[in-house]
């Protein structure tokens, strides 16, 4: 295929999804507020609507042990809630898949009896047996499609599953079955920041039903992750985090950083991000760092540049010609 017509595969890997900022309970030691402004959703989802950006949009079901999305939270406004999950349906939802990060990124659930372990999520489904896996796994896709948001695909909080991995895709696909009958699915567990990355791939085929389960890995670091405090103590301390941060996946030339790798290598480029990155502690530094990185990508590539989702993505990788390249026709 002439390199004139060969498409280079990007796609947005958004973390950590909510009303509520995560690092409030992740990092306690340092001050970071409960509430997420719902702002930064609407602006969010305008800038990825000016260069067509698509990906995948976690959301956290129930966002660090503080209550159900499709019942209402603990210590959020209802209208707070109500208008995020509004934002995400109507705004985000058309461009991203959508997936939780399992239930809470937090302490796991008790299943049944109600309450929380006292261990991480990570730490639960290391020891978990697949049928526990499937039970929460469905609850975590039940109470997104209560509030409007069915899931394609499934996000890892931290490393979850990268030890009991092949028990963690077969559990996936089983929930995913059990509540949408999806032949095809996906998850994000792999971060590929350095050096040689490889394209999405079937985890898990189950001939009974024909489904496939599909690893969809991120091919970059979160390079505005440091714009949150205590790393960015001032607003223009965040900001030229940021700045700083775009040239290490694309510099102004197009000519360094890890986008230009992965284009080199023919695998896509999934850029990971979190929502606390996107807020920066209310200076948005990150999020103003994506939509420089999204014009710069925009400069340096320009019609070679096709978005996808990740779902698109899972969907292409046992095609024949694989995700390496498409043609403009």
């Amino acid at each position: 295929m002439p390199d004139h017509m060969k498409k280079h595969l990007f796609s947005l890997v958004l973390d950590d999804g909510a009303p509520i900022n995560a690092m409030h309970f992740h990092d306690p030691a340092n001050s970071h507020e409960l509430l997420m402004p719902n702002g930064l959703a609407v602006r969010f989802a305008e800038i990825c609507e000016t260069y067509k950006v698509k990906g995948k949009f976690s959301v956290m079901p129930m966002p660090c042990c503080l209550g159900r999305l499709d019942t209402g939270l603990n210590r959020v406004p209802e209208a707070h809630l109500s208008e995020f999950l509004s934002i995400v349906r109507k705004s985000i939802a058309p461009r991203f898949d959508i997936t939780p990060e399992i239930l809470t990124h937090l302490s796991a659930f008790r299943l049944g009896p109600g309450g929380f372990h006292h261990v991480y999520e990570d730490e639960w489904v290391a020891r978990a047996s697949v049928a526990e896996m499937t039970d929460y796994m469905a609850l975590a896709f039940e109470i997104l499609d209560n509030v409007g948001l069915p899931a394609t695909g499934m996000t890892s909080p931290w490393n979850t599953g990268i030890n009991n991995e092949a028990d963690y895709a077969e559990a996936i696909g089983a929930a995913q079955w059990r509540v949408h009958k999806r032949i095809k699915t996906w998850y994000f567990l792999h971060v590929l920041d350095k050096g040689p990355a490889w394209a999405p791939k079937v985890m898990r085929s189950d001939p009974a039903t024909g489904q496939v389960v599909v690893s969809v890995p991120a091919t970059t670091t979160d390079v505005f992750w440091r714009t949150q405090q205590p790393m960015s103590p001032t607003p223009a301390d965040a900001l030229a985090t940021a700045m700083a941060g775009v040239d290490l996946l694309l510099s102004e030339d197009g000519s360094s950083g890890r986008i230009p790798e992965l284009v080199d290598q023919g695998v896509p480029v999934a850029i990971l991000t979190h929502w606390p990155s996107m807020n920066s502690d209310g200076t948005q530094a990150g999020l103003r760092g994506l939509e420089v990185l999204f014009e710069r990508i925009h400069n340096v590539y320009g019609d070679a540049v096709e978005w996808a989702t990740c779902g698109e993505l899972a969907a292409c990788c046992s095609q024949p010609e694989g995700i390496r390249a498409r043609s403009s026709s």
